[in-house]
């Protein structure tokens, strides 16, 4: 069984960097939408199944972006940066962040922990479990 490709919405303000994550999101199946940040959050974390924000985005920061995003719009977030979770603030650590991922981010971990994420959300298991 595999997981059901889902939407993820990127908030990025690096188009190269942007570009490299997405593409290995892509390769599981799942369709990236891509935003630098700019113009009203409510329009961009519309019908996404999960959304990924970098720490520095275009005219504000991911933290501010998230402040005014709803949890109705986004249940739970990856949240990349270059700071350590221990050195965040305590008002960050309480937005819906799932998993906060240390810069530089490599690729192939973010697909694992999206992947993680979907198993966990939606019960779907990504091997078939045999029986003994």
């Amino acid at each position: 069984m595999t997981i059901a490709p889902k939407k993820i919405l990127l908030v990025h303000n690096n188009p190269e960097e942007r570009g490299r994550l997405g593409i290995m999101l892509s390769r599981f199946g799942h369709e990236v939408r891509f935003s630098c940040g700019k113009g009203c959050p409510d329009q961009l974390s519309r019908d996404n199944d999960l959304v990924i924000v970098d720490d520095k985005l275009a005219g504000q920061s991911g933290f501010d972006f998230l402040k005014q995003v709803s949890s109705e719009q986004c249940e739970k977030v990856i949240y990349l940066s270059s700071r350590l979770w221990l050195e965040a603030s305590t008002e960050l650590q309480e937005l819906n962040i799932y998993e906060w991922i240390t810069k530089p981010v490599d690729p192939l971990k973010l697909a694992v922990v999206v992947c993680d994420y979907f198993v966990e959300v939606t019960g779907e298991r990504v091997l078939p479990v045999s029986k003994f």
